[in-house]
């Protein structure tokens, strides 16, 4: 068998983090024992509202979604995106110019970032920050410049870009993944602010749109953006209506932005399924009260998972958003080998997979994340094991005082 060389393009990409942390998790899991609780993922566990699988059956029986879909998207999907717009952010977008659909709200980055940047050009990403991010830039041929996430709040600290001239593109995410940091306004305006000043396009990632806990709406960037003069906000239904496995999502904003990504999707990827398209449409457009419950659920996981690694003395800031928790390990469990070493303890020992922070960049390093996508007792078992495992192992110090939101 010839053995062929990837292209130049696929040699530089930087080794899946997460798929060998699966392939351990996997092995593990088929030993003896008790099972493997795995905490390391953003994979929604809750089934999708029933009116919405209604619709997708109903679509799926319809002879006319068997065929090519056209390229522009359906109709019904790009009101509805629309629609939530005007009702959930205020903000007015024209669904026949300043919407594209996608596959997900990863292939609608891709997307921004493919038909935006090209090779040699300054793409700006947080750090900490979702590994795609990474992948996409290195995939274009571009150079990244990082805007750190400053504690207290986790908001961009763009005084530390204050040399950089010239950028193709900036990318932002709130609610945060890992941090679970909601946007300021003052985040986006800075956001825009630099955009403007270095001719860059700013994509806003709002993945997590609906998850805002203890009543807090998270910010759009398109309301702060009203002209939409840089903008333009990725959305997956994957999160807010438990759709992860539908692959499904958006873009909206920029008139002339969004023009590239509809012109590069007809390429790379071509059409999505007229019944997808049309199930999407009745989940935006249709009533909201599952997607407000499941905010509810998720608020819940939030409160036990907290309480509980402040009772085992562990540094957590309660987050605003998102389904995940994002803990600082005591030096005494990071001295060996950093967060990635102790995860590795920890699934070895405790049958406890989470996720390593320095994924998501030098500023995760000493930090790991906590999924809330398992029922309650799942999480209350994840409790009991972590303090079984840091007891037994003396690696956590005593309970000391805990970080406040805004210290």
């Amino acid at each position: 068998m010839v053995e062929f060389a990837p292209a130049a393009r696929v040699q530089a990409l930087p080794p899946n983090f997460w798929g060998e942390m699966d392939r351990e998790i996997a092995r593990l899991g088929a030993q003896p024992g008790p099972r493997m609780i795995d905490v390391s993922k953003g994979n929604p566990d809750l089934p999708t509202p029933e009116h919405i699988v209604t619709a997708m059956q109903r679509e799926v029986a319809d002879a006319a979604n068997h065929r090519y879909p056209s390229y522009a998207g359906r109709a019904r999907f790009r009101e509805a995106v629309a629609l939530r717009y005007r009702d959930d952010h205020g903000v007015e977008i024209d669904p026949d110019a300043q919407v594209a659909v996608f596959h997900g709200s990863h292939e609608a980055i891709m997307a921004a970032v493919l038909s935006r940047v090209d090779p040699g050009t300054t793409v700006v990403l947080p750090d900490p920050g979702y590994p795609m991010y990474t992948s996409a830039t290195d995939l274009a041929g571009g150079r990244i410049a990082s805007v750190p996430l400053s504690e207290p709040g986790y908001q961009p600290d763009f005084a530390a870009l204050d040399g950089l001239d010239e950028a193709a593109l900036l990318l932002l995410n709130y609610p945060n993944n890992p941090t679970g940091a909601l946007a300021t306004p003052a985040a986006f305006e800075e956001a825009i602010a630099f955009s403007l000043r270095t001719g860059a396009s700013f994509v806003h990632d709002f993945a997590y749109s609906s998850l805002g806990f203890d009543g807090r709406a998270p910010l759009s960037a398109l309301a702060v953006d009203r002209e939409l003069a840089v903008t333009v906000e990725a959305q997956t239904l994957s999160k807010t209506y438990s759709m992860a496995g539908w692959r499904i999502g958006f873009a909206a904003g920029n008139t002339s932005l969004v023009t590239a990504m509809k012109k590069y999707q007809s390429q790379a990827f071509s059409t999505m399924f007229g019944a997808s398209q049309e199930a999407a449409a009745a989940a935006l457009g249709g009533d909201q009260t599952a997607a407000r419950e499941l905010v509810g659920v998720y608020q819940r996981r939030r409160d036990l998972v907290v309480s509980g690694l402040r009772r085992l003395g562990w540094d957590v800031v309660e987050p605003e958003g998102t389904f995940f928790v994002w803990v600082r390990l005591p030096e005494a469990a990071a001295a060996e080998g950093g967060a990635i070493g102790f995860a590795a303890r920890l699934r070895e020992e405790a049958r406890v997979a989470v996720a390593p922070g320095e994924g998501f960049g030098p500023r995760g390093a000493g930090h790991i994340r906590l999924g809330l996508v398992s029922d309650d007792a799942t999480l209350h078992e994840l409790i009991e094991r972590l303090d079984a495992f840091t007891r037994t192992s003396g690696r956590i110090v005593a309970p000391g005082p805990t970080r406040q939101e805004n210290d």
